[in-house]
C-alpha cells in the first residue's frame, strides 16, 4: 500500500472517555482506528495474539483488521476516538464493532486501510514520540469538540485528528531514499521568478538575497530543482509565453514580458525549448498537445 494512494480525510466516528470499573471487552475486529488513551489505571490488550499491557500516560493506537480484547485490570479512565482516517464514500454507514464480531467479510466495503500494510510508516501498537504530550493534549480536544455536536465542534475535532496524524507520521515515516528535505531559503524562489519575469535576473541578485556566494547557491539550486538557475528561469519564461500566446498578445509583447532581450532571442529560445517558433505556436496552439512542458 502507498499511503498517496489514498486520501487522508479523518472522520470521527465517536469520542468519549470510558469510566470503568475492571472490566472486559471480548474478542473483536475492527473496521476503523481508535486512538486508545489511558488517564487512569492498568489494562491488558491482546492484539493479533499479542499482549501489551498499559498504564496511566499510554497512548496507542490500534488498526482495522486488530482481532483484539481489552481488560481493565482496575477502575479506569480512558479517553478514546474512533475514527476513519480514509476517505470512503460509505463511511457514514460504517460502525463500531462489538465483542464477537470477528468475521466482518461482510462489510469489507467499510474496512479502512490499514497503516501496517503502508511501505512508508511503521507504527508500533504503543506510540511513544518526543510529541507525547502534543498528541495526548490533541486527542482530548478532538473529545472536547466532537462531543459539542454542533457543525463547527465537529468540524474543528476532524481537523484536529488531521493534525494528530501528521504529528505521528513526522515522526514514524520513514525518510525516502534520494528525495531531499525542502530547502526553506529556497521556498520565494518561484514567486521572485514570476514577479520579474520582465527584467534581467541574475545569480548574484538571488545568491544575496539567500545569503549564500554565486556558487554555493548555484550547487545548492541544482539539488533542490535538478537543474540549475538559468535554465529553471527559461523553463518559467517559456511555459509563460506560450500562456500568453494562447491569449493572443504579439510575439513583441510576449517577448517583452517573458524578459527576452529582443524577439530573436525569445523566438530561438522557444524553439529550441519546444521545437517550433512562436509564430506557428501562436497560429497552432494545439500542436504541442500531449507533449511534457518545456
Amino acid at each position: 500500500m502507498k499511503l498517496e494512494d489514498h486520501v487522508i480525510a479523518p472522520y470521527i466516528r465517536i469520542a468519549d472517555y470510558a469510566i470503568r470499573p475492571p472490566f472486559l471487552i471480548g474478542e473483536r475486529n475492527l473496521l476503523d482506528y481508535i486512538i486508545f488513551y489511558v488517564q487512569e489505571g492498568q489494562f491488558e490488550i491482546q492484539v493479533n495474539g499479542q499482549m501489551h499491557t498499559l498504564k496511566e500516560g499510554d497512548l496507542c493506537l490500534l488498526q482495522p483488521g486488530d482481532v483484539h480484547t481489552i481488560r481493565g485490570l482496575t477502575n479506569t479512565i480512558n479517553p478514546y476516538v474512533h475514527l476513519d482516517l480514509f476517505y470512503n464514500p460509505q463511511r457514514e454507514n460504517s460502525f463500531v464493532t462489538l465483542a464477537g464480531q470477528v468475521d466482518m467479510t461482510s462489510y469489507e466495503a467499510y474496512m479502512q486501510p490499514r497503516l501496517h500494510h503502508c511501505e512508508d510508516v511503521r507504527l508500533p501498537f504503543k506510540l511513544e514520540t518526543s510529541h507525547s504530550g502534543k498528541m495526548r493534549d490533541l486527542v482530548l480536544k478532538m473529545i472536547e469538540c466532537w462531543q459539542l455536536q454542533t457543525y463547527m465542534g465537529i468540524v474543528e475535532a476532524n481537523q484536529l485528528a488531521h493534525e494528530w496524524l501528521t504529528t505521528l507520521f513526522k515522526h514514524y515515516m520513514k525518510p525516502k531514499p534520494g528525495v531531499l528535505s525542502p530547502q526553506p531559503f529556497l521556498n520565494w524562489i518561484t514567486s521572485y521568478f514570476a514577479f520579474h519575469f520582465s527584467e534581467p535576473i541574475s545569480i548574484g541578485d538571488m545568491a544575496r538575497r539567500a545569503n549564500l556566494s554565486p556558487s554555493r547557491f548555484t550547487v545548492l539550486f541544482k539539488q533542490h530543482f535538478n537543474m540549475t538557475p538559468y535554465q529553471y528561469l527559461l523553463k518559467l519564461r517559456i511555459e509563460h509565453s506560450q500562456e500568453l500566446l494562447r491569449e493572443g498578445l504579439t510575439i513583441q509583447k510576449v517577448s517583452e514580458y517573458c524578459g527576452f532581450t529582443d524577439v530573436h532571442h525569445f523566438s530561438k529560445s522557444f524553439k529550441s525549448a519546444t521545437g517550433v517558433n512562436p509564430g506557428y505556436y501562436k497560429r497552432n496552439p494545439d500542436c504541442l498537445a500531449g507533449e511534457a512542458s518545456p
